[in-house]
């Protein structure tokens, strides 16, 4: 057997003129080797042969090779170009075309590598997981925690030997850092153990990356922050006056490298896991407020992972009931996926969208498979026109081999033309992209090798697929039928001409209708009525330091109080209101607690997420909370420290008929008893991608983030006024305003994003096909040009000869449309059920998308037939 192979190989690669005798030469060698040992024999006699592959003695590739005979190729490629140069806007379109596909597509296929390398970049990075919270009722997921409990990673390590090593880390919202008389808002903050930078291997650069994180209040700075604080200076040793959440003064004992921007989990400092000890979360299971991380042994299979975890954490999770219907699990999440495929709450940061990532993609290919349709088109297109040519080359010699190979070298040269072009068009293009995106997602193309390794993949794969096709199809001409002219009325390569350009108008549709419904659907989520008024709504933070003992809080709480009726004072300033947690924050941005609840005499206690604020008595009126039955708390009353208010979502979890009816009822809750005071209409605390949460909201007069509802007319006057205050009050601290409007409005900076980049993209895929149209046109009227002579002499109008030509455009405009309706709904439809809140599919952009195409291919088309058609037809006729 491998004999009969090694025999047919060497005959297919053998020049015929040396075959008979290197055979009979190898035939005596395998003789004896048969002698020494009949079983390696064949094995031998293969290698025999694959040393005898060598250039003096291969057969020639075709009829006189090129490899042989360069002055052919370099005849090729000088007749490619001398026809490039003469169909000056057959190659301008082509390359143009080309060139803008080829940096889309690239432009994009970085960003979505970009998208999809988070987190790739640890060592052992495909086995590092993160331990979630999922918590099921009646068989039904009904939420999802990215957070877990202090204990869980350490009982996963004792319970599990797959489980090599885990880290724990807790994220806060903001931490105040002193810098002489100032203060400086760091919002990238969290705490980490010692095993952190096991798990996470980034580069350290001052300290030890073992003993860093060993003592309480230390705290690991970024190179960046390192050197914003300190400068040139060594920070090790150094210390850091901190108020906010996590108070007191920290030592500076480590630096490491920036964090990536591919990370889901970036910060700037963090702080030692031991400074939180004593806190109420700390190594207690009843809050989930830590990340948690494994490392896995590799190969272990995570689906059974998952349920012998769960089994070990049942009880800590529920206690001993394991009949319960509604109760908490752990989920086992891959670190990598966490930024594209997460649909938890409380994410570290806002996460990215496998949907949009998938939709740009398909975009640029859009981009790139029109310019080569385009040249496919205009190739065939210029059939007629090159018939002559093939037919007088094959008359006096040419096989259609070389014909094929000279086709080809055209396509070769324009892609690579269009290759060069592209290149320089992502480099001049990139700070725009860069900024459309939001991130700097690469430096430079030309000294990027995975962006050139790229570009030179698809610019042959280009040469192959816009240039093959043609090439057969022009090498394929019958010299008898061109030279005597039969092949002007062949319909040859017309029926894929029209489905290309079916499929062209078809994709520029779905572009077009896709981009209208996203602009419909963020501008639907920016207008709608959110169910509160945040308009001329300001918030300042004030820090409390961490004060220590009754006495130094209750002069705070006195101070603050004394700064509210002062701003209440003025004219410009129309309520003042303290809260925990501010409306236009991310998932993360508000407490939460999983608890039995139940409504005493009425329900039954059942286990659920509830979400929870605090806030003063004058929130509802600065951000215009509506109650819909009770009242509001009253700091007057000292019973209110027992009451909550709730909204519409968290009342109707009780499946009761009228929810305004239960005010006045007692809640019970955490072993205790609370009143429900009053019930405020729903309102969008975050982005309308999630659901309104159930959410309870708690007395808390002194909340130290303060809401104040400035006048239009004259809210300049009251920030100034507010800011004179502050520096009568807090002289020492930062007056650092946030509009609530605006922290809104940055909820949705990422679908607008994405919004503006499919826009960009699209627009450019339109244009390419509209390019394509125009050359089409432009040939296609040309070829019958005589035609339109005879019509017009028998008495055609300019515009019935227009419409003649419109009337094969209408029938492909119709054909795209049956294609491209169906594929806009299942697109965009399945596009929009990733919101909570969604518009109704609008057929009517549909309709519109069809509308638009219709009026650029006509334009497209009239402009060039009309040149065609005004023509005297004494000049087109003349020669006939």
């Amino acid at each position: 057997m491998i004999k009969s192979i090694a025999d047919r190989l060497f005959k297919w690669f053998c020049h015929p003129e040396y075959y008979p005798d290197i055979k009979g030469d190898l035939e005596e060698l395998y003789s004896g080797h048969l002698d020494t040992n009949s079983k390696t024999a064949p094995v031998r006699y293969l290698v025999d042969v694959l040393l005898l592959f060598r250039i003096s003695l291969l057969r020639p590739l075709f009829q006189n090779s090129i490899l042989k005979d360069t002055g052919m190729l370099k005849n090729y490629f000088k007749i490619s170009i001398r026809s490039l140069s003469k169909h000056k806007l057959f190659t301008t379109i082509n390359v143009v075309g080309l060139a803008v596909g080829l940096a889309s597509f690239l432009l994009i296929y970085e960003y979505t590598q970009f998208e999809r390398s988070y987190d790739s970049f640890h060592p052992k990075a495909d086995q590092l997981h993160r331990v979630s919270y999922v918590r099921i009722s009646n068989g039904e997921i009904m939420d999802k925690d990215a957070m877990s409990a202090y204990p869980a990673g350490k009982m996963l390590q004792e319970g599990i030997p797959e489980v090599q090593l885990y880290t724990l880390s807790k994220q806060f919202d903001e931490v105040m850092v002193r810098i002489g008389n100032s203060l400086i808002r760091e919002r990238s903050v969290i705490t980490a153990d010692e095993n952190f930078l096991k798990l996470f291997d980034y580069e350290v650069l001052q300290g030890s990356k073992e003993e860093m994180l060993n003592e309480p209040n230390a705290v690991v700075l970024t190179k960046s922050r390192a050197r914003a604080y300190f400068g040139d200076e060594n920070p090790i040793g150094k210390t850091l006056e901190t108020t906010g959440d996590v108070g007191g003064t920290l030592k500076v004992t480590g630096v490491i490298q920036d964090i990536p921007d591919n990370t889901h989990y970036r910060f700037d400092l963090m702080i030692s896991d031991k400074t939180l000890v004593g806190s109420d979360d700390y190594d207690s299971w009843n809050y989930n407020n830590y990340y948690l991380y494994i490392r896995l042994a590799e190969g272990t299979d995570l689906k059974e992972l998952t349920k012998k975890s769960n089994e070990v954490a049942y009880t800590s999770l529920n206690g001993e009931d394991r009949n319960r219907k509604s109760f908490n699990q752990l989920d086992i999440h891959p670190v990598q996926d966490i930024h594209l495929n997460s649909d938890f709450t409380y994410e570290p940061q806002l996460h990215g969208s496998k949907r949009a990532v998938r939709f740009l993609m398909i975009v640029s290919i859009f981009i790139l498979v029109i310019a080569w349709v385009n040249y496919v088109n205009l190739s065939t297109a210029r059939a007629a026109e090159r018939a002559k040519e093939v037919g007088i080359r094959k008359v006096i010699g040419a096989f259609r081999k070389q014909l094929i190979i000279q086709f080809l070298c055209e396509a070769l040269l324009v892609n690579l033309i269009s290759a060069l072009v592209a290149l320089a068009l992502a480099e001049w293009s990139l700070p725009f992209f860069n900024q459309l995106v939001g991130k700097e997602v690469i430096g430079h193309v030309w000294n990027h090798p995975p962006f050139l390794k790229v570009l030179l993949l698809f610019t042959t794969l280009g040469t192959f697929i816009s240039g093959f096709y043609p090439a057969i199809v022009l090498s394929g001409f019958k010299p008898m039928e061109v030279l005597k002219g039969k092949f002007q009325n062949s319909n040859k390569g017309v029926f894929l001409r029209k489905l290309l350009v079916v499929l062209q108008f078809a994709a520029s549709m779905v572009l077009i209708a896709s981009t209208l419904i996203i602009y419909l659907q963020v501008h639907y989520m920016q207008s709608k009525d959110k169910g509160i008024s945040l308009d001329y709504v300001i918030n300042v933070y004030v820090p409390d330091h961490n004060l220590e003992g009754s006495d130094q809080q209750e002069a705070f709480d006195a101070k603050l109080q004394s700064f509210k009726e002062k701003l209440k004072g003025h004219r410009s300033i129309l309520s003042v209101g303290g809260a925990s947690n501010l409306p236009g924050g991310e998932s993360a941005d508000i407490n939460s607690t999983t608890t039995n609840v139940g409504l005493v005499g009425l329900t039954e206690p059942v286990s659920m997420l509830t979400y929870a604020q605090y806030n003063d008595d004058g929130f509802m009126d600065a951000v215009g909370m509506q109650l819909i039955a009770g009242r509001n708390f009253d700091r007057t009353m000292k019973s209110d420290s027992n009451a909550f208010i709730a909204n519409e979502s968290f009342m109707k979890r009780f499946n009761l008929p009228d929810i305004e009816s239960l005010v006045g009822e007692k809640l019970k809750m955490w072993g205790k008893t609370f009143h429900i005071i009053g019930i405020v209409k729903d309102f969008n605390r975050t982005s309308l991608k999630s659901q309104i949460e159930p959410t309870l909201y708690m007395p808390w007069m002194e909340a130290n983030n303060l809401v104040i509802k400035l006048d239009p007319v004259n809210y300049q006057e009251g920030i100034d006024y507010f800011e004179e205050s502050w520096q009568e009050y807090y002289p020492n601290e930062a007056f650092d305003i946030v509009f609530l409007d605006e922290r809104f409005a940055q909820l949705y900076d990422q679908d607008k994003k994405f919004g503006d980049t499919f826009l960009v993209f699209a627009s450019l895929a339109i244009l390419v096909a509209i390019l394509g149209l125009y050359g089409l046109a432009s040939f296609l009227s040309v070829q019958r040009s005589k035609e339109v002579g005879v019509r017009k002499v028998l008495g055609a109008s300019v515009w019935e000869i227009v419409f003649l030509f419109y009337k094969n455009f209408l029938v492909l405009l119709g054909l795209s449309a049956i294609l491209g309706f169906p594929l806009i709904y299942y697109l965009m439809n399945g596009w929009l059920d990733g919101y909570a809140f969604r518009i109704d599919f609008p057929w009517q952009v549909s309709l519109i998308s069809l509308g638009v195409v219709a009026v650029f291919a006509l334009l497209t088309v009239s402009y060039q037939v009309r040149k065609v058609a005004v023509l005297n037809p004494a000049k087109t006729l003349k020669y006939e």
